[in-house]
């Protein structure tokens, strides 16, 4: 498993973790990504939909307006962005909870506005800028922290 700190140069390497993570992956996963604007969440979950391998990464992007995408493949990845959500309670309400355990791999950008409440089989991604192009990638799954 990948768990732990990577460093990557580059959006290619970025996105090759996250393919290499998609094969561990199983039904019902989550992740948990935290990290500034601009990070590299979204290319880190472009490489998870190569990993899945009927997913056209080209089709992945922040779904910062409308908090929830769909790409449906060999597993469907629901792709929340909760940077503008202003409460919690307000994910939840929504019944947006009911993804976690719909067959897919939830991928939660901004997950620290909800990350109390994750169930205990998720995995936390935090992306830092480490340089220009350079991040550090730490992957961890709840328990593990």
């Amino acid at each position: 498993m990948l768990l732990g700190l990577h460093e990557t140069h580059s959006g290619e390497e970025t996105q090759q973790l996250g393919k290499a993570l998609a094969n561990a992956l199983t039904e019902n996963a989550i992740l948990a990504l935290s990290g500034d604007l601009g990070a590299g969440k979204t290319t880190f979950i472009q490489g998870l939909t190569q990993g899945i391998g009927s997913i056209d990464p080209r089709i992945v992007n922040s779904p910062t307006f409308a908090l929830l995408n769909i790409y449906e493949g060999d597993k469907t990845i629901y792709h929340f962005d909760l940077y503008r959500l202003l409460k919690e309670e307000d994910f939840f309400s929504a019944g947006f909870d009911e993804y976690f355990f719909a067959g897919g791999i939830c991928c939660i950008e901004w997950a620290e506005k909800i990350s109390s409440k994750l169930p205990l089989n998720s995995y936390f991604i935090n992306i830092a800028y480490s340089g220009k192009e350079s991040r550090q990638i730490e992957i961890s799954k709840r328990g593990d922290r």
